[in-house]
């Protein structure tokens, strides 16, 4: 995703800033993902592997990147999983 792009998101709940998950986190993510331990916030399982992710620093809530997209809509969201 281009950086020029990403400076004009943000967060659709907090409206704070968004950044790009590393790949450690998209790691943590889709390790969870296929735990089927991720729930979006409209309570969805999650159920196919992130190609990247967006995350709110402020509330640790993530949004997919889907097809090149970002997917800023708030039940689509999830929480960042805790590593186990």
């Amino acid at each position: 995703m281009e950086a020029s792009l990403l400076e004009l998101l943000c967060a659709p709940l907090t409206h704070a800033s968004l950044r790009l998950v590393g790949d450690k986190e998209l790691g943590v993510i889709n390790r969870s993902i296929g735990l089927r331990r991720i729930r979006s916030l409209g309570n969805e399982l999650l159920d196919s592997q992130l190609e990247a992710c967006l995350i709110c620093d402020a509330d640790r809530v993530c949004y997919p990147v889907r097809d090149g997209f970002p997917v800023l809509i708030p039940d689509a969201a999830f929480h960042f999983p805790n590593p186990d």
